[in-house]
């Protein structure tokens, strides 16, 4: 498989489509200090980069309704809702979250004793 078709794969999975404007959550920073942020964005496309020490990664690519790129990883993404403006330039999200990271149940240990 080759980095471009994973790429779009990605965004596929994420239910992605470019033009489309989209209320996005996604992480920031190191792992002791990561925060979600959520923007508005339009989707442009996905794209492979090449990291540091050579290895390739999906990139997705986004633009603000200012105008400022914004380029992510698939894995930096935690929820994307499509949404619209409505008559007076309020935005309405769409529908339900595409794509969200569940949290895992946790379960009660019981102690025998």
């Amino acid at each position: 498989m080759n980095a471009p078709d994973t790429a779009q794969r990605e965004a596929q999975r994420l239910g992605l489509e470019p033009g489309q404007l989209y209320r996005l959550a996604h992480t920031q920073g190191i792992h002791q200090a990561r925060r979600v942020i959520r923007s508005l964005v339009v989707f442009v496309g996905a794209s492979t980069r090449r990291q540091w020490d050579g290895t390739l990664v999906t990139c997705l690519e986004f633009t603000r309704p200012q105008g400022r790129p914004l380029s992510l990883l698939a894995a930096q993404v935690v929820e994307a809702r499509a949404a619209t403006r409505n008559e007076s330039g309020q935005v309405v999200l769409i529908a339900p979250p595409l794509a969200a990271r569940r949290r895992g149940s946790r379960r009660r240990i019981r102690r025998v004793a």
